[in-house]
């Protein structure tokens, strides 16, 4: 035992210059600010134009004399960054920014450059509507310096957010809700066998607080067939659920007040649904039926219904910016990437309604199916005859 104490300081000491050694060799160098850890995006949110984002580069040490390095644009690794990280942004097209101080310094005797690249948004007409955008900057160039550029930090990743202001349905007062009319499968989709289904909303709730008595608010879908709600109380708050056969519940709380996206997702080819909350997986079942029929569901005349689900009172009392419905089993990410618009033209897009505004048609009130399928959503008041209200100013990203 003795011996084996007497060597102790001596294997410390191997051990210490090892990592000392292999973190020279793997930290040490150049890196653009913002790359150290295992994050590599970052977030510009464009309300308007002008709108920009400085990117910083330093070293892990200081330097011995003044430093150049220089950033640019790269393009070609967007399609690498979507499939490693599960994205679908499209690349920021050139006619919407400018790079500007391309060639940043390192003054000597510091560790961290005085002026960033400057990356500015200047044409929003460039960038498609409601679409997420990354642009890929990277060193491309070193002078000055035989520091060397760590490589899981060389480039950085700017996703640009477009703010989207637009309306939304206020359902707030009790029986108000929309329904539409799959009964007709006759066009593009067999509504009557939905082989996968996806169901999306963007709402945000009013009434789940601690005056509250009820036990669900509907989001939108079919009962005792698919149907999107809540469940809960106000002792314990509400979770997201997707209603029987085999319902399940969230493993998060919903917020009151707040904007969330709301999605359920059935895939009948591996016998699987889930429910997300703002693209994150709250859970997961079985449902051992082969297809969905999106005209069938109880207590509704078979009708979908968005903001209420059955024959009693479980109306959302809310808001609803937009909902969806899709003929496919929607991934997470395109989940989160498309929470404040999609195409309406979308492959595999069923329905899609987004709640600005409603027409008169005789003693109807319709809000269009932007798809062009016909799957328009009607609203329903009681007492009869009210005229629907509309929400100002919501903005998306909040």
């Amino acid at each position: 035992m003795k011996k084996i104490i007497t060597k102790l300081p001596a294997l410390l000491a191997i051990l210490v210059a090892t990592a000392c050694s292999n973190g020279i060799k793997t930290y040490d160098g150049l890196y653009i600010v913002g790359t150290q850890g295992k994050e590599v995006t970052t977030t510009l949110t464009v309300d308007d134009v002008p709108s920009a984002i400085a990117v910083n580069v330093a070293a892990s040490e200081t330097v011995e004399q003044n430093t150049t390095v220089t950033l640019k644009a790269a393009p070609e690794l967007v399609d690498a960054f979507n499939k490693e990280h599960h994205k679908n942004y499209e690349l920021l097209p050139q006619e919407a920014y400018k790079l500007e101080n391309a060639a940043q310094t390192i003054a000597q005797g510091k560790h961290i450059s005085e002026m960033g690249t400057r990356l500015t948004i200047i044409n929003r007409d460039a960038m498609k509507f409601g679409t997420t955008y990354v642009l890929p900057i990277s060193i491309d160039g070193v002078k000055g310096t035989s520091m060397p550029v760590i490589e899981a930090s060389r480039t950085i990743y700017v996703v640009v957010n477009q703010v989207i202001v637009t309306k939304a349905a206020d359902l707030d007062a009790p029986w108000r809700f929309y329904y539409a009319d799959f009964s007709n499968n006759t066009g593009r989709f067999d509504t009557h066998a939905m082989k996968s289904v996806t169901f999306e909303a963007r709402v945000r709730f009013k009434k789940m607080n601690s005056s509250s008595v009820k036990w669900c608010y509907s989001v939108m879908g079919l009962e005792e067939n698919l149907c999107l709600r809540t469940a809960g109380s106000a002792a314990d708050g509400w979770k997201l659920q997707l209603g029987d056969p085999n319902h399940m519940d969230s493993r998060d709380v919903l917020p009151n007040d707040k904007w969330v996206h709301l999605a359920c997702v059935y895939n009948g080819e591996t016998g699987k649904k889930y429910i997300y909350i703002n693209g994150e997986l709250q859970a997961e079942t079985t449902d051992s039926r082969r297809t969905i029929n999106l005209a069938n569901a109880y207590g509704q005349n078979d009708l979908f219904y968005i903001g209420q689900s059955a024959n009693d009172d479980r109306c959302m009392e809310g808001w609803v910016s937009e909902a969806r419905v899709w003929a496919t089993a929607r991934t997470a990410a395109e989940l989160k990437n498309n929470v404040c618009w999609v195409d309406p033209t979308s492959k595999d897009l069923v329905a899609y309604w987004r709640f600005n505004e409603a027409q008169a048609q005789g003693n109807k009130w319709v809000v269009t199916d932007l798809t062009g399928n016909g799957f328009n959503a009607y609203y329903f008041s009681w007492p009869d005859g009210q005229t629907p209200n509309f929400v100002d100013a919501v903005r998306c990203p909040e």
